[in-house]
């Protein structure tokens, strides 16, 4: 096999490869600060060299070839340029793969943040995170001094709930990044279930969130109810103790535990609709 058909099978490998990677959310976290730019400029190189040097009409195809690609590199470049995203890990004390956010800025008026995320594999290749990007919006008059795209998401001050879930106290509120959203243990319908039974004072009634073990209880001799909050090893999001109801905070977009014995109220799990 020549070299030319070699170069050929390379570049298209690569090709292929980076295709199938963004069909299926993977991306090589290098190449995201400059999109597809540097691929872009290997493809022109390598098909312009066969072109020049193994073509009969070299200077004519050669030509041809930049005529074509160029324009297409500088559109890409262009769009990245616009979007004008920047990056930040956040590391994982659990020994895992950091988090990476990706995070821009636009101004008219108001200041719309944008933040995506991607769970990380090998150190250089990133997961996007699918509907979990964060807009957060900010009124001119209402915007911290000082505050930038970090800021007004809490990034500097992460909190890793469990080895899957980081939480992070926006300006706006809080906001919960799943880096494994298919594997989690419950959904809202149970919640809403749990609260169900908890206000019609069922005894016994238990469930898991992020780690801890919640039961309803119902004395009967005092007409009191509560719910336990418990966990192993004591590892749970929340301390040990109890608590007298879950209730839905549509301004916080969370289930909140309220009045507990330590806390007045916990954040408990995002209220995240059915479609």
């Amino acid at each position: 096999m020549t070299k030319v058909k070699w170069l050929l099978i390379l570049i298209g490998l690569m090709d292929l490869g980076l295709i199938i990677m963004h069909l299926t959310g993977y991306f090589f976290l290098f190449l995201k600060p400059t999109g597809y730019v540097i691929p872009l400029v290997i493809n022109i190189i390598v098909l312009d060299a066969i072109c020049f040097l193994y073509s009969s009409n070299k200077k004519i195809r050669f030509f041809i070839g930049l005529i074509l690609c160029v324009p297409i590199m500088l559109i890409h470049a262009f769009t990245v340029w616009l979007a004008d995203y920047s990056y930040t890990k956040i590391d994982s004390p659990h020994n895992q793969q950091p988090l990476v956010i990706e995070h821009r800025h636009f101004t008219l008026g108001e200041t719309t943040y944008f933040y995506n995320f991607y769970k990380t594999k090998f150190g250089f290749i990133g997961k996007f995170l699918d509907e979990q990007s964060v807009e957060i919006m900010v009124q001119g008059t209402e915007h911290p001094v000082g505050f930038g795209a970090e800021d007004i998401l809490g990034i500097n001050n992460p909190l890793w709930l469990t080895k899957d879930i980081v939480r992070f106290q926006s300006w706006k509120g809080i906001k919960d990044v799943y880096l494994n959203p298919s594997h989690l243990p419950i959904n809202t319908e149970d919640i809403e279930n749990f609260i169900d039974k908890a206000a019609s004072k069922t005894n016994g009634k238990s469930i898991t969130i992020n780690g801890n073990q919640l039961e309803t209880r119902y004395d009967k001799l005092s007409g009191q109810s509560w719910i336990d909050v418990t966990s192993d090893n004591d590892e749970g999001t929340i301390p040990r103790q109890q608590c007298s109801r879950i209730v839905r905070n549509e301004e916080l977009r969370h289930y909140m535990l309220e009045e507990c014995t330590h806390k007045w109220e916990y954040p408990l799990y995002p209220i995240i609709e059915s479609n």
